[in-house]
């Protein structure tokens, strides 16, 4: 993970995992002529007490002579402006503001300090939701400039590492709401599993690495495989149909995710329903038969070879959603949930959803739909001082790729785009102090199985 001489940025949130990775990074630090600075972050989510968590690891830095940057950013706006939840919002500020701060301090690595429990749950929380192999593999080790030196370690080593050398730390409340998953499956689930295997964080954590070795000789293998059998010819993408075919059904699973990455959208997108509908189409189509998969994409044989098209035009969707309730969107792959002040539906309260925006209720009309973009789309961008955009000037400007916008979701209420979802939310039907009824609405696509 290190190399003598090197500039570490080191994330600390002020909790006992990170002192800790500071503590362990600082006492090798002369042997191995290493340069650290401390990146903290206030997400501004719980007020005087993140403040006072900033001021502690500001002096924290000062007493072992780091230097340190501390930076207050207001991350609920962000998600509020972007229709983002908290955890994907505060995910997405916070590695934006530790390779900023890597970039300014010529760092080549960032450290954060993510054990062999955050391994562990993370393994679980996927598992129960559904995923392959490559989900399992859970948390990298390095990715890019990100290392993470204590991945091996237990929590319980931590806390007694920093026992053993009176080093204090703080403690984030929200580490033990049971609002979240993670939390949850930390505080019930690791438990109950603990009777059965006193030490199932560690067998979790060797589980996860283990399918990452895996997960990476599948990779090296079918990498050579899609040298031979995808290529690009302009804006289409084409596969030959024999040698897919003839491949095993787990290796056309991953090459068809490769394909259509190609093409130019992430795969990710694609429910497991979608991805086996689309192997028996391929399986058995007959030349000249067309397939459409969402945002935008169509599955052509060709004689001999299958063409995906990236700028297809995609057919106009429109689907109106049950306030409160969840409604589900196979065509999308995608399940929306929209709860009533406090209330939420009971099939979804548990799930961590990718995006999510809060407005007032009384502001828009009792009818929601999700639709795809239609001419003349205009919304007040948040953030943006209430000027009036049209919504093609607004992906121009974001630079969304042309084949994905007829592919965006839009949250609407008559002629009225309240999100534009995953990017931007409208201010005028934003919450505030004297809103009486919000409207919350969470997106997430339908996962893998």
């Amino acid at each position: 993970m290190l190399n003598p001489g090197e500039y570490i940025v080191v994330a600390v949130s002020g909790g006992p995992d990170s002192v800790c990775l500071l503590s362990v990074l600082h006492s090798i630090a002369k042997d191995l002529d290493l340069k650290l600075h401390v990146a903290h972050l206030d997400h501004m989510f719980r007020g005087e007490e993140s403040a006072g968590e900033a001021l502690f690891v500001a002096d924290l830095a000062k007493r072992l002579n780091i230097p340190a940057t501390v930076e207050r950013i207001d991350v609920p706006a962000f998600c509020r402006e972007r229709g983002l939840s908290s955890q994907a919002g505060a995910r997405e500020v916070r590695y934006g503001f530790l390779q900023r701060i890597a970039a300014e301090t010529s760092s080549s690595r960032i450290a954060t300090g993510h054990t062999a429990d955050d391994q562990a749950e993370t393994f679980l929380m996927r598992l129960l939701r559904g995923a392959g192999i490559s989900g399992l593999s859970a948390i990298p080790p390095l990715r890019k400039n990100i290392i993470r030196p204590l991945i091996d370690v237990t929590r319980e080593e931590v806390l007694n590492y920093l026992a053993a050398n009176g080093l204090e730390f703080k403690t984030d409340p929200s580490n033990i709401s049971p609002r979240y998953t993670r939390n949850r499956v930390r505080m019930e689930v690791l438990p109950v599993l603990k009777r059965f295997n006193p030490r199932i964080v560690e067998t979790l954590a060797a589980e996860a690495a283990l399918f990452r070795d895996e997960n990476e000789a599948l990779d090296s293998h079918l990498s050579a495989c899609a040298a031979r059998t995808i290529s690009r010819d302009g804006e289409r993408v084409i596969m030959k149909r024999e040698e897919f075919n003839a491949l095993p059904l787990a290796f056309r699973r991953r090459l068809l995710r490769t394909f259509v990455d190609l093409a130019g959208t992430a795969a990710s997108g694609l429910s497991a329903v979608q991805i086996e509908e689309a192997l028996l189409f391929m399986a058995a189509a007959r030349t000249g038969r067309t397939m459409d998969l969402p945002r935008g994409f169509v599955i052509t044989r060709e004689y001999d070879q299958f063409v995906m098209s990236a700028n297809a035009p995609s057919a106009e969707f429109a689907n109106t959603l049950t306030v409160p309730g969840l409604t589900f969107i196979s065509s999308l792959g995608m399940e929306v949930e929209a709860g009533l002040g406090e209330n939420r539906t009971s099939a979804a309260k548990d799930i961590n959803y990718l995006w999510q925006a809060e407005f007032d209720y009384d502001k828009i009309g009792p009818i929601l739909t999700l639709r795809s973009r239609r001419p003349g789309d205009r919304f007040q961008p948040a953030g943006m001082g209430g000027r009036s955009k049209k919504l093609q000037d607004y992906f121009v400007d974001e630079k969304v790729p042309g084949q994905k916008r007829d592919a965006i979701p839009l949250l609407v209420s008559g002629n009225d785009i309240l999100w534009v979802v995953g990017l931007r939310t409208d201010e005028r039907f934003l919450p505030n102090p004297e809103t009486r009824r919000m409207l919350t609405v969470r997106v997430r696509t339908i996962p893998e199985t």
